[in-house]
């Protein structure tokens, strides 16, 4: 009877002890000084220091400029050439008309040129109209040494197209539509930033968190061998129990150090990514739940209709198998063009000769070019090109079927895992609360270690659990905000400052 009671006496001091060391220990890690780092902050820091950013941004630029020069091509264009001195000494092949023959003479001139010329396309009806002025001084050198002016003060023209492809018409419409998918494009691309963030920051939340899991279990495994040494020694556990315990030490000592070289990856990672230096003793805040948010499908297919650049590719897909169709039917047609141009010119001895009394230039050219047997070229490239018109339209209307599923797809997997998520939280704090009860019946001898470790297995994996469907709700959000360009948590279409994306 003493004896019992002297083994009971001796497992409540043990239990007394282990908890004031677990306090002790508990109250250590409290105290520790550590920086919060949330996702907020990680994805602010994606947004502005990664190279995908970067890259994003650069990929905007090169639409940005070439949208500017679409533009630019639409204004009139002055152009000056000038060749100041071209020199000629030569022997060359000439006609005698006295003798009737070629024959070889040398020359010796230098000649002066230069060109003024101002040109404009005009859009609706593909003309293109030019006006000229030219000057030429030709000084020749020898025994006919002489010099020589012409000058052409003013020349005005244009070149119509009546029959044929209005390239200018075509671009007007898809250089727009171009340059509004890549601002699209860019917003696409960062929340692609956004949903890489989530993936990394999560990796790093869970390997901090087996890691935390991991040194608690070094310090209770360490505890718990002690407190089995002692009741091994007055006979209240087996041989094998106490080996176990040891051998629970050795094993939380090797998972502490493989958790911590998953910790230093997924931190390498992440800030290999962010391109910043985190402080050493930086630890993750895991997010909380948008409160309350379910995302209507309809609403989500709406916004997409109207931001995702998917969505206006399929517009522009659809603007240039037109375009193709107006090409290839008026390339295989007769073409019919009309060249008009009047000026005033002038050729004389001295520069004052050539600048008086001017002559008028006129000329109007009409070609024609009408094919007349061509063995079905003509209407093989235009049958050619309805077929791949009418291919590109189921193409786009597939693509457009498929992308509705997906929308719909993502946005009620996120509406679900919520729950998911809720319920995986209980489990994890059932399982967290059920261990410590476990301890403390293995401490007072009511179960074995057997139990214990299958319920310190249960609380781990529960709380991996709980961080992964975490993980899968974020990610599925900002899945669903990509492919729609909408922010459900303040309700706005996502924007962009694109002024200042060029500064950076």
């Amino acid at each position: 009877m003493l004896k019992n009671i002297s083994r009971h006496f001796i497992l409540l001091i043990c239990c007394v002890l282990f908890s004031s060391i677990t306090n002790a220990q508990n109250k250590g890690i409290i105290d520790y000084p550590k920086q919060i780092l949330t996702l907020n902050d990680v994805l602010n820091l994606a947004n502005k220091k990664s190279l995908d950013a970067f890259k994003a941004k650069r990929e905007y630029g090169v639409s940005y400029w070439g949208f500017k020069s679409f533009k630019s091509s639409l204004l009139p264009k002055v152009d000056f050439t000038l060749q100041p001195l071209t020199y000629n000494r030569s022997v060359i092949q000439r006609y005698d008309s006295e003798l009737n023959i070629d024959v070889y003479r040398s020359q010796q001139n230098l000649n002066s040129y230069a060109n003024l010329s101002v040109t404009q396309n005009i859009r609706a009806t593909g003309t293109n109209l030019y006006i000229n002025s030219t000057f030429n001084r030709l000084e020749n050198y020898g025994a006919l040494a002489n010099e020589s002016y012409n000058a052409t003060p003013i020349s005005v023209g244009l070149i119509q197209p009546l029959m044929a492809f209005n390239e200018f018409k075509w671009q007007h419409k898809i250089a727009p539509l171009e340059y509004e998918k890549a601002k699209q494009d860019f917003i696409y691309e960062m929340q692609a930033i956004n949903l890489k963030t989530v993936n990394l920051f999560f990796s790093w939340a869970l390997a901090s968190k087996k890691l935390e899991i991991a040194q608690e279990n070094k310090v209770s495994s360490e505890k718990l061998f002690k407190i089995g040494k002692q009741r091994y020694d007055i006979g209240s556990i087996e041989k094998d129990d106490l080996l176990n315990l040891e051998l629970d030490v050795y094993n939380a000592n090797t998972k502490l150090t493989q958790n911590e070289q998953v910790l230093e990856k997924a931190e390498a990672e992440l800030i290999l990514f962010l391109r910043v230096d985190l402080p050493s003793k930086m630890v993750p805040e895991l997010p909380e739940l948008i409160s309350n948010l379910q995302i209507n499908v309809d609403d989500a297919i709406r916004y997409a209709n109207t931001n995702n650049p998917d969505i206006l590719n399929l517009k522009l897909r659809k603007v240039k198998a037109l375009r193709d169709l107006d090409q290839a039917i008026k390339n295989n047609r007769f073409d019919l063009f009309v060249t008009a141009s009047y000026g005033l010119n002038q050729q004389g001895n001295t520069f004052n000769a050539v600048y008086g009394n001017f002559l008028e230039q006129e000329m109007v050219a009409i070609q024609l070019n009408i094919p007349i047997l061509d063995w079905g070229e003509r209407k093989g490239n235009i049958k050619t090109a309805k077929m791949n018109k009418e291919v590109i339209d189921i193409e786009l209307q597939q693509d457009e079927d498929t992308y509705k599923q997906n929308i719909t797809i993502k946005v009620n997997d996120f509406n679900l895992q919520r729950e998911l998520v809720l319920g995986t939280l209980r489990t994890s704090e059932i399982s967290k609360e059920s261990y410590k009860i476990t301890e403390k019946r293995f401490l007072s001898g009511q179960v074995d270690l057997l139990n214990l470790s299958s319920s310190r297995q249960a609380w781990q994996l529960a709380t991996e659990n709980y961080i992964q469907s975490l993980q899968s709700y974020w990610t599925l959000y900002y899945g669903v905000q990509q492919l729609t360009l909408f922010n459900f948590m303040s309700g706005n279409n996502l924007k962009q400052d694109f002024n200042t994306i060029l500064d950076d």
